[in-house]
């Protein structure tokens, strides 16, 4: 690489970091605001199961404490509440139910930034390539933490950077360490909290790679044991019901009626029901299909659609992940499989979500031998994806794009990245 390409490099490297840093006090300043909605209904989840309750279908009315209201469930009609994590997650808040609102807003707020920049240390010392790490450091802090959508995952306080950061640490532990048993298992563990990360593990599987499935499979299991503490079967089984109504919901099936809580401050939160102006638009496919099709989809239509999908993957790339010995491969594969899999999940597919693009793309790099090899022609469809996500006040709909076009070049890589000469 020449003197001005490295210029070049150092360069986005500071504004990157200088980006972040302005990043950083919008965050604080909607943090401090707003009450991050996503964070609330698992906070009033787990109470509302410490005071032995069903959270998954509880519902507020005005004479409810303000420690277990969520005023952001307004929807009078529906049974369910907006609770939406299995109770393995409720698990992680438990040992912070008691602590004030607020101070755990803050504190979640500041937990997110520490993994993300904790998945971008783990990213850069799996490459000795300094290169390559600068590269990383600037994705991780231009593309992913200076982004709208990191700005909509912290104001919402929502939990994808923690999932990111435990596949990422997995990867880390093969990589760094060869311990194909503890990423297994933490890997399992993730699943437990994210059913669709469950998909990592096929390139695993069809690769033979026994200890990771199997220390995955008991990491799914020792979580899902451990949760029984708190949420008995009687709970799960709650779980699964509420998932059918929210699935429901989501596909225009029932349709809400509302009611507003009359206070202006619940529980230590000023806006109570409100959060930071920043564009949320749905890239699900179900979404897609009815804005431009006019049609309700059915979840059997998706989930068979999602699944012709992977099989199609599965074929082109059979021989390819059985005799391949890249352990970044079978990572790559895998995290492919999950960001399908968001597009066809009946829900809305927002655009927090897309904190997952930082492992693909920084495994990009870290795969490619000679860097140079990266500037494809399909590096456009990133380019125009960003911009269009930059300017997402201008062009609002263009959110939605930037979405398909980051997955359409993510997946095009696929056949590049798994050719041994890449």
């Amino acid at each position: 690489m020449n003197k001005y390409w490295k210029i070049l490099l150092n360069f986005l490297l500071i504004y990157s970091v200088l980006m972040s840093a302005i990043c950083i006090s919008f965050d604080t300043v909607n943090t401090l605001k707003y009450g991050a909605l996503d964070l609330r209904n698992r906070v009033v989840g787990v109470r509302v199961l410490s005071d032995g309750e069903d959270p998954y279908f509880f519902k507020w009315d005005q004479n409810t404490p303000e420690e277990i209201v969520d005023a952001r469930d307004f929807y009078s009609n529906f049974p369910m509440s907006r609770l939406t994590v299995p109770p393995t997650v409720l698990l992680l808040h438990l040992p912070f139910a008691s602590i004030p609102y607020k101070t755990q807003q803050i504190l979640w707020a500041f937990i997110q930034w520490l993994l993300l920049l904790l998945s971008i240390i783990l990213l850069s010392n799996t490459t000795y390539s300094i290169i390559k790490k600068k590269i990383i450091w600037i994705m991780g802090l231009l593309i992913i933490a200076s982004s709208f959508f990191w700005r909509l995952h912290i104001d919402k306080g929502q939990i994808y950077i923690l999932f990111v950061f435990l596949i990422i640490l997995s990867y880390w532990l093969v990589k760094k360490k060869d311990n194909y048993i503890l990423s297994g298992f933490i890997l399992g563990l993730t699943a437990s909290f994210r059913p669709p990360v469950i998909l990592m593990g096929i390139p695993f599987l069809i690769n033979k790679k026994w200890k990771f499935i199997f220390s995955g499979l008991a990491g799914i299991l020792i979580s899902f044991v451990s949760s029984l503490v708190i949420a008995p079967l009687s709970i799960w089984k709650s779980y699964f019901n509420s998932m059918e109504f929210h699935e429901k919901f989501h596909l225009l099936i029932i349709r809400p009626t509302y009611r507003f809580f009359n206070k202006s401050v619940v529980d230590g939160i000023k806006n109570a029901i409100f959060s930071a102006n920043l564009q949320i638009e749905d890239s699900s496919i179900q979404d897609m299909i009815r804005i431009f099709f006019h049609i309700k989809v059915k979840a059997i239509i998706l989930e068979l659609s999602f699944i012709v999908c992977i099989l199609i993957l599965i074929i082109f790339l059979w021989r390819r992940i059985v005799k391949t010995k890249s352990n970044e491969l079978l990572f790559y594969i895998g995290i492919i499989f999950i960001i399908i899999s968001s597009f066809f999940l009946p829900a809305a597919r927002l655009s927090y979500m897309n904190i997952y693009w930082l492992f693909p793309l920084s495994l990009i790099v870290i795969k490619t031998n000679d860097i140079k090899k990266i500037l494809k022609p399909e590096l456009i469809f990133v380019i125009v994806g960003l911009a269009l996500n930059t300017m997402f006040f201008i062009f609002p709909k263009g959110v939605i794009l930037s979405d398909f076009l980051i997955l359409l070049y993510l997946v095009i890589t696929t056949f590049r990245i798994t050719n041994s000469k890449y």
